[in-house]
């Protein structure tokens, strides 16, 4: 798989937002919902859940939480080794899987996949999403992002900033926000991805233009991912 970002400049600008005053970000909680028909009857496909910590140090300001999980339409299967990162419980609906940037020997990448199939036009994946940061990365923040892997594990194409998420977050504004994208491949109907926000913290803010998202920060983002497929192939091989 070619790294998408490579064909970027060395900068890419980042917009002027808001954010907690003393660089403290709040939690956010939202309501995921991704119509996943178009799958069905495709065979395996893969969840890759990531949170990477923009300084590259691990230094744990980060969580991502997922809960209520529930597929219908469809079933999970076998969670796919290597893990990598601080990452602790299973997706479920009685369950909670939970991703930190805490881990300095991952550069504090968590990344998480499991497989799934789906086996009826009208499937939904859906979840509850709750993100919540210590602080903000000026330089690079903090992100989260969810994908949907075919049985190459290749990302699906979308619409997002990177073109392979389904849902993106950067922790760099207040309040924290959670974009969701839809497939621009060859998918009918289209898989999209629907964001409801279900409670957010209340802060103080300041306005703040935050720089420039450099490119390396952007290649350590996908190449660690990028290596952990290539890992899974060959455990798949």
């Amino acid at each position: 798989m070619k790294n998408r970002f490579i064909k970027n400049s060395s900068l890419l600008p980042i917009t002027v937002c808001e954010r907690a005053a003393g660089d403290a970000a709040p939690s956010a909680t939202y309501h995921v919902s991704i119509g996943a028909g178009a799958l069905s009857g495709l065979g395996t496909y893969y969840v890759e859940i990531t949170l990477t910590d923009g300084s590259g140090r691990g230094n744990g300001g980060s969580f991502a939480s997922l809960s209520h999980f529930s597929l219908h339409g469809g079933a999970l299967g076998a969670i796919m080794a290597p893990t990598m990162g601080d990452v602790t419980g299973a997706l479920g609906f009685e369950d909670t899987l939970v991703l930190s940037s805490a881990n300095a020997g991952a550069s504090g990448l968590a990344d998480f996949v499991q497989a799934f199939t789906i086996h009826k036009a009208n499937a939904t994946i859906a979840f509850h999403l709750m993100l919540t940061s210590a602080g903000v990365e000026e330089i690079t923040p903090d992100a989260f992002s969810f994908q949907l892997l075919d049985a190459s594990f290749t990302p699906i194409a979308t619409t997002g900033a990177v073109g392979t998420e389904m849902i993106g977050a950067d922790f760099n504004c207040l309040p924290l926000t959670v974009s969701g994208y839809q497939s621009s491949g060859a998918f009918r109907p289209s898989i999209v991805a629907t964001i409801t926000p279900v409670s957010s913290d209340s802060r103080p803010v300041a306005p703040i233009g935050i720089g420039s998202l450099s490119l390396s920060a952007l290649l350590l983002r996908g190449s660690l991912r990028s290596r952990l497929r290539r890992a899974r192939r060959i455990r798949m091989g």
